[in-house]
This record gives C-alpha cells, sequence and structure tokens, in this order.
C-alpha cells in the first residue's frame, strides 16, 4: 500500500491558480523582454496582456530582474541534465571533460533561449542575484565544486585556490565570454574553448 508520502495531497484550486497566473506572468514577460529588451519592458504591457493589475505582478516577481533570475534558474537545471553524473556509483569524470561538457550545455541552452540580449541580462542577474531570490537546490557552481574536490583530493589538479574559490574562478570567467564573446557562434565557441582550455592546462600541470 503506497504510504502518505507517497501520494502528497493535492494543491488547492487558489495554490493551482496562483502557480497558474505566476507562469503566465513570467512567459509574457521573457516574451515582451525578447521583443523589446528586458530595461525597456513595461510591467504595464505584461499585466495588461495577462489581464492582471500590477500588483498581481509584483507580488510574484518583484522586479523585472527577478523575472531574468527565475529564466536562468530554470535553464540551469537544464544545463546539469546535459552533464556528465558525479555521483559515487560511478568512475569520475575527468575535469576536462566535465568542463567542456559543460561548455557545450551552456551554448545549447543559450541557442534554446534563443535572445542575445536576453542572456547577457541573465548572466548579468546571476552574478548579482536581486533581493530575496534563492538558486537552485543544487546549482552548476555546487556541481562544479564536488568534481574538483574529487579531483583534488585524487590528485589529478593542483590549485593554491580551495574547491570553491577555484569554481567561482571558472564559472565567472566561462559566464564573462559569454557576456562579451562576438553573437557569431563559431566565435563565441571558440572563446569559450579557449578559455575552458586554458583553465584544464593550468589544472592539470605538474
Amino acid at each position: 500500500m503506497a504510504s502518505a508520502v507517497e501520494n502528497p495531497l493535492p494543491r488547492t484550486k487558489r495554490e493551482q491558480q496562483r502557480l497558474e497566473t505566476r507562469e503566465q506572468l513570467f512567459q509574457l514577460a521573457i516574451e515582451e523582454f525578447r521583443d523589446k529588451g528586458t530595461a525597456t519592458a513595461r510591467v504595464r504591457d505584461i499585466v495588461d496582456a495577462a489581464g492582471v493589475v500590477p500588483g498581481t505582478f509584483y507580488f510574484h516577481f518583484p522586479t523585472k530582474d527577478h523575472v531574468v533570475f527565475e529564466l536562468w534558474r530554470r535553464n540551469s537545471s537544464l544545463v546539469l541534465e546535459r552533464l556528465p553524473p558525479l555521483d559515487a556509483t560511478r568512475p569520475p569524470p575527468a575535469v576536462g571533460d566535465y568542463l567542456r561538457a559543460l561548455g557545450d550545455a551552456l551554448l545549447t541552452i543559450e541557442r534554446e533561449i534563443g535572445d542575445d540580449a536576453l542572456v547577457r541580462d541573465a548572466i548579468a542577474v546571476v552574478l548579482r542575484p536581486p533581493p530575496g531570490t534563492a538558486p537552485p537546490a543544487i546549482g552548476i557552481g555546487d556541481a562544479v565544486v564536488t568534481l574538483l574536490e574529487g579531483a583534488l583530493e585524487r590528485g589529478e589538479i593542483q590549485s593554491e585556490l580551495d574547491p570553491r574559490g577555484l569554481a567561482n574562478v571558472l564559472l565567472t570567467s566561462i559566464l564573462g565570454v559569454l557576456m562579451t564573446a562576438p553573437a557569431d557562434p563559431a566565435a563565441r565557441r571558440g572563446e569559450l574553448k579557449r578559455t575552458i582550455e586554458f583553465f584544464v592546462r593550468a589544472l592539470c600541470r605538474r
């Protein structure tokens, strides 16, 4: 017999409606940001399209940056799904292979977002999150820290920084490339590849 834990209580009608409204506002806001740019998009136009009052938007998203942060949060989960697993039941991936997979995953998600300016806005927001936001339970940074901790313990890499400090440097550099690289996909891929290979060579140097 299934336990109560396995069958959580269904959402109330009000809670379901609240979640649906939040999702509608999120989708409409992203469409507006793509069309007009995050900075110039107006909340009034978003709520008019949703058929709600401005207070409803601000209840769910205190600022436009909170919408952009939510876009990053959702896509960071998709990035993690594309990376080699990090668990004790499987051989650990090589640091170089993992970072290259991370670069490929970020470029894939970037293409799926489909708007260069919105991608830059998302990176800027994640580097300086708006007040009250919380990262995913397990984010990209946490995964990279886990990767580096294991590699350092096994002696596969060397670094004067601790794993978290090293992960911050890595991710800040990678995201910095996505913020500043040319829009041309081949050029972006090339710059990102050169940045990742620089770190791989530095970390694996004996």
